[in-house]
């Protein structure tokens, strides 16, 4: 049974691949098949977004959730990508080369690295207990629902903690349950670290177009060592999953503002579909990011906004449908009941608030050396002049900051602590950090690239 298992989360991720593989052709194509290697992790999050928001919409309409459902959905998504493709003249990539010199040993050495890291994750996966109590109170037995009795269950999802979560992640769990072929909530921690590794894959595909292998890869390393990040990839719940979206969006729309290529704003929508319909904080996520985007445009806004408009509204409009279920349902709104726009309420909380977030942002017990590290990346980018990814970047970590602030200071029920039962700031702060992550490797490389070439006039 649980060779079956394993054997049907393989064929699950390996059908996400493909449909976001397709989606990815079609609005980008590939240079060669080097290139298609290097972006498989962005293929494999673009099709966990497309086809999760796919199956959730789904869902939300009524539509039976069933094997048929989960293994037809991303089937079609990658026929129908395939014939977009087609149509919009994309070509099947050539053979390439990887090249050589000390670039391609040091890339293998830290890949190997990383592979070892992930391999000791993959065994804490393969056995792992469900401890979490996110994930035994609401996220898998959402899953368990689903995957029973085929649908939304009004009773049962009006009445779990976290009633108003969009529910891509449970429709996630329950097509694993349904290629499984059991509710199987011990190899089901597998399926969590598939996602981790698509992450780490997409990021250092993104990043080793601008960056050099030898800056890249230590800053992907000290990601999977991070107490908060590392330990955490095989978890069932949501919040690393909406922070994967978020950060490799993040970086497709700031490489879109350097280079105004339409299929990083395309892939970067995809993304953002994922993320509003991961958690509900993922729309204040998102908003966080096209602000970003606006500050960094600088005196190219009137150019920028009509795009950056378009990417925003597409997932916004894939959000609506969930809003309007549980509205129906007689479910609570996601905000606080004040509203949590007038300052003058709760005043002493102000403050108090917004250093939680501040404290726990640069806590190395969490996220180890990131957040030192990215003040002054922050810095040495700005002394080259890197105007765009500076600005983004700072202006993203500092709206996260102040979003995790302001959730703590509107919601009164809230205790202003770091400890997990009593506050979600650590959850949500780790956005700020896996961005920094990134945000590290493109402003050295930037400062390296200009040092370089004052250098050889």
């Amino acid at each position: 049974m649980t060779v079956h298992a394993l054997a049907g989360l393989a064929l699950l991720n390996l059908v996400l691949f493909a449909s976001g593989a397709a989606l990815l052709w079609a609005v980008r194509g590939y240079d060669s098949w080097i290139d298609a290697g290097r972006l498989a992790g962005l293929s494999y999050l673009t099709g966990v977004a497309g086809v999760g928001s796919t199956w959730t919409l789904l869902l939300v309409a009524s539509v039976p959730f069933s094997l048929a459902i989960v293994l037809g959905v991303p089937v079609a998504v990658t026929v129908v990508a395939a014939l977009v493709g087609r149509r919009l003249g994309r070509r099947l990539p050539v053979l390439g080369s990887i090249g050589g010199g000390p670039g391609v040993l040091a890339g293998a050495l830290a890949i190997a690295a990383a592979g070892l890291l992930l391999e000791a994750a993959f065994r804490s996966a393969r056995l792992a207990g469900l401890y979490s109590w996110d994930a035994w109170a609401f996220w898998v037995p959402k899953a368990k629902a689903i995957y029973f009795f085929g649908g939304l269950d009004e009773q049962f999802f009006t009445t779990l903690p976290g009633s108003s979560y969009p529910p891509l992640v449970p429709v996630l769990d329950a097509a694993a349950f349904h290629v499984m072929g059991s509710p199987d909530v011990v190899t089901l921690h597998v399926q969590y670290w598939f996602l981790g590794v698509g992450f780490v894959w997409a990021l250092a595909g993104l990043l080793s177009e601008r960056v050099p292998v030898w800056m890249l890869w230590p800053f992907v390393l000290l990601a999977l060592v991070a107490p908060r990040i590392g330990r955490r990839l095989h978890v069932p719940e949501a919040d690393l999953l909406l922070d994967y979206f978020f950060v490799i969006s993040a970086v497709l729309v700031c490489f879109w503002l350097l280079d105004r290529e339409p299929w990083q704003l395309a892939g970067a929508s995809i993304l953002l579909c994922g993320l509003v319909l991961t958690k509900r904080e993922g729309l204040l996520l998102g908003a966080a990011l096209l602000l970003s985007a606006v500050l960094a445009s600088g005196g190219q806004l009137r150019v920028t906004w009509r795009p950056l408009a378009f990417m925003a509204a597409v997932p916004v409009a894939v959000a609506v449908p969930w809003r309007i279920w549980y509205v129906a349902q007689g479910v609570g709104g996601e905000g606080p009941a004040g509203g949590g726009l007038n300052p003058t309420e709760n005043v002493e909380r102000l403050w108090p608030s917004l250093r939680l977030a501040i404290e726990t942002l640069v806590d190395t017990g969490y996220w180890s050396a990131i957040p030192l590290l990215t003040v002054g990346a922050l810095a040495v980018g700005a002394l080259a002049r890197a105007r765009v990814p500076v600005v983004f970047f700072a202006a993203l970590i500092v709206f996260v900051t102040l979003s995790g602030g302001w959730i703590t200071w509107a919601i009164p029920e809230l205790e202003i602590t770091d400890e997990f039962d009593a506050n979600p700031i650590v959850r949500f702060m780790g956005a700020a950090a896996l961005a920094s992550v990134a945000a590290m490797p493109l402003l050295l490389a930037a400062a390296w690239s200009a040092a370089t070439e004052r250098g050889s006039q």
